[in-house]
């Protein structure tokens, strides 16, 4: 389940088929790392899951990458 030493742990997908990681480090912390299908690349970051989905959602961080949304306070409507 966990990756192997300088491996990565897949977490998610954006809409675009980007595929989110969690990147481990020596010291035991785990930042999100993603590999951008559209670009072909690798986006490194130094941030852990709380603080990179946080900041992405509040448009806090450049992802440019990312499919947009509103930033804001969003309702929650019973189904």
């Amino acid at each position: 389940m966990l990756p192997t030493r300088g491996g990565a742990l897949v977490w998610g997908n954006t809409i675009d088929g980007d595929q989110l990681f969690f990147v481990p480090h020596n010291d035991g912390s785990w930042t999100v790392s993603a590999f951008r299908r559209g670009w072909g690349d690798w986006h490194d970051t130094n941030l852990g899951l709380s603080d990179w989905f946080y900041q992405a959602l509040a448009s806090e961080i450049g992802t440019d990458w990312l499919p947009e949304w509103d930033a804001g306070i969003h309702p929650l409507e019973p189904s």
